[in-house]
């Protein structure tokens, strides 16, 4: 597989959005979310999704010439339409408006309806902490990309629903959960399929309701389902599943799953907390730092090497793959270079 410098497939990503309708602006905040989530090892949700975005504008789920449009603004929050644009554009958009009005109130909510795919929602909770904010964010799909069995079924009910948090912490980066309430996000089941390779035990089930280890029992027909995080506890992640469907969903006005078949479009609720306003950003951060390292403490269990704090690995992995660059798998690697050629557009050289 080959491996591209992250500048490289950054600047290879704007120029075949652009050539291909996109803005620069969009397409470069389009292209830079994609390869910081290559960089922070969530492949799933990195160029991969190209393919997937130049597909969308084709069959127009996707606006290329749509804005994220205010709906409503009020003190300690506001309301945002995406209109079918780049969910990486109206969360953006999102994200700094919830910091803007958290400055002036200490904390605020923004939700978003009605955009195209929003990526690694921690690029949006980490957004929040790097303004030294506290950030929470959390999706649903709008009814639409259900792929996830609820706890005791065996039929897709829900998306994979994501929840992220980050706080600002003193060690150079934040303390960061990024995870959806299903074992493995739809993605990662595709990139093991693009991959050639099985999931692990416990992602999926077939069609009647058997654990499989194939990804493509997932793709069938008739299709097989995700479990929700948890395991023998799965109930756990149904039941966080299930009110990020109404926070997102709902509250944001923006719709929730049904038996109707309607596209995916994402909804969202961001919250920024100006840790400032309560214990102060300084003590704040020492008190993170305090339990990052207590937690850290602790002797390492047979099979691993160290604890690791949330956000560590995302952190590590940057390290890493600024230095080696970005993996592609051979699929997605021969789908770039055709696309490439269709928008005659210079391909990438590993």
């Amino acid at each position: 597989m080959p491996h591209i410098p992250s500048d490289t497939a950054q600047d290879f990503a704007e120029r075949l959005f652009v050539a291909n309708g996109v803005s620069s602006d969009d397409a470069s905040v389009v292209a830079k979310h994609l390869v910081e989530s290559n960089l922070a090892g969530h492949d799933s949700h990195g160029v991969m999704r190209i393919p997937q975005y130049l597909g969308a504008i084709e069959t127009k789920q996707l606006e290329i010439n749509s804005q994220p449009k205010v709906l409503s603004q009020f003190a300690s929050g506001a309301t945002i339409d995406g209109q079918r644009c780049f969910g990486q554009v109206a969360c953006v958009t999102g994200m700094s408006l919830a910091v803007q009005l958290a400055k002036e109130t200490g904390i605020a909510a923004v939700t978003m309806k009605n955009s195209y795919h929003t990526g690694r929602i921690g690029a949006y909770a980490e957004q929040a902490a790097e303004s030294g904010m506290f950030g929470i964010v959390m999706c649903n799909a709008g009814g639409g990309g259900q792929s996830v069995a609820p706890f005791g079924g065996r039929r897709r009910r829900l998306a994979t629903n994501p929840i992220s948090m980050a706080a600002p912490h003193q060690q150079g980066f934040p303390v960061l959960l990024d995870m959806a309430t299903s074992v493995a996000p739809e993605g990662k089941v595709r990139l093991r399929k693009l991959q050639g390779d099985e999931v692990p035990a416990g992602w999926i089930m077939d069609a009647e309701g058997k654990p499989s280890t194939d990804p493509n029992d997932f793709y069938a027909d008739p299709p097989g389902a995700i479990f929700p995080l948890g395991g023998e506890v799965g109930h756990k992640g149904f039941g966080l599943a299930v009110m990020i469907e109404i926070l997102a969903g709902a509250l944001s006005g923006g719709g929730v799953c049904t038996e109707d078949e309607v596209l995916p479009q994402d909804n969202v609720l961001m919250i920024a907390i100006d840790v400032d306003r309560y214990a102060g950003l300084g003590p704040f951060q020492h008190h993170v730092t305090e339990l990052v390292q207590y937690i850290q403490s602790t002797p390492a269990a047979p099979g691993f090497d160290q604890v690791l704090a949330p956000g560590e690995m995302e952190f590590q992995a940057r390290q890493k793959r600024a230095t080696v660059g970005i993996e592609l798998d051979d699929e997605t690697w021969q789908e770039l270079s055709r696309l490439a050629d269709r928008a005659g557009v210079d391909f990438l050289t590993a």
